[in-house]
């Protein structure tokens, strides 16, 4: 009987630790609320995600992840398929990222939704719904990183060609000309005051009556020069008709030339005569007293033979 005791006793025992056990596993399992399955699909690397990483919705505990794999349709892409609590509400706009938990270097699923697509995420027919997962804070850091660096090497090469040894001694002699730039300057502005006492000088109340009184000559040389003007005019006037007249006879030549052509020609040489005469006397008077087209004409003094000529006085 006591054997026997003994068998039961140990079979309780093992039955209340498989039970023990189970409920352990399922409890730890995460297994006790409803849950769905998602993918997530990444195109660059998922360093220190690992299986059984957490994920978390908006900062909520919400799922696991339970394998990480290849596309085998698309090798560039990794698949990481999470379980998620079914009552979370995955929508279009849902996003995924990667988080870092403190100084482990642990990677977990970080998912958000801003509201801007709140259409319920689905999938086709014997798929799971997929999201995008974006590269982590230290991915992009490194990403940045890295363009930094480069940047900064093409600014450290052209920051060492601007100082090659050529181009310091071209600022040198730049440097130098400008110093002697500096002191040219220095002394026109100690000769400015000099040249300003000339200028002033120059522009005194004694050259300005001087100027005044040039003009004021000028201005009574050219009223004076205006009656010659208009006697070259009145001349110009009459070659002119003299001219016209002649146009004129040339084309009634063929016409009337025994009709009435040659008492006009006749009357025409008569005009250009007198006028000729005239022109000759004017071109004495020019020539014997050039003054005239200055001062123009004056009273002619009576010669000899004249009324109202007198013989100089002899003493």
């Amino acid at each position: 009987m006591e054997n026997r005791a003994h068998a039961i006793m140990a079979g309780l025992f093992v039955l209340l630790l498989g039970a023990a056990a189970t409920v352990a596993v399922w409890w730890f399992s995460g297994e006790r609320e409803a849950s769905r399955q998602l993918e997530l699909v990444s195109r660059g690397n998922i360093t220190g995600l690992n299986l059984q990483a957490a994920v978390r919705f908006r900062g909520i505990a919400a799922g696991r992840v339970e394998a990480i794999s290849i596309d085998p349709r698309d090798p560039q892409n990794i698949l990481v398929r999470i379980s998620l609590r079914a009552d979370l509400p995955v929508t279009e706009g849902t996003t995924a990222s990667l988080g870092y938990q403190g100084v482990t270097g642990l990677a977990f699923v970080q998912l958000e939704d801003k509201g801007d697509n709140p259409a319920p995420l689905t999938a086709a027919d014997g798929a799971l719904p997929r999201i995008a997962l974006s590269p982590g804070l230290l991915d992009e850091l490194s990403d940045v990183a890295v363009q930094a660096l480069t940047q900064f090497k093409i600014v450290a090469a052209q920051v060492g060609r601007l100082f090659a040894d050529e181009n310091v001694d071209r600022m040198a002699k730049t440097l130098v000309r400008l110093e002697s730039a500096a002191k040219g300057l220095d002394d026109t502005f100690r000769e400015a005051p000099a040249a300003l006492a000339a200028a002033r000088g120059f522009f005194g109340p004694e050259n300005q009556r001087h100027l005044a009184a040039t003009l004021a000559n000028l201005d009574k040389v050219s009223g004076e020069a205006a009656p010659a003007v208009v006697e070259a005019r009145k001349l110009l006037v009459q070659l002119q008709t003299v001219s016209a007249h002649i146009d004129q006879a040339a084309v009634a030549t063929g016409n009337g030339l025994l009709n009435g052509t040659l008492p006009r020609l006749n009357a025409l040489m008569k005009d250009l005569t007198v006028t000729s005469t005239r022109l000759t006397r004017l071109i004495e008077e020019v020539d014997a007293a050039p003054q005239m087209l200055l001062l123009g004409r004056g009273a002619l003094l009576p010669g000899p033979g004249e009324d109202g000529y007198a013989a100089p006085e002899t003493r």
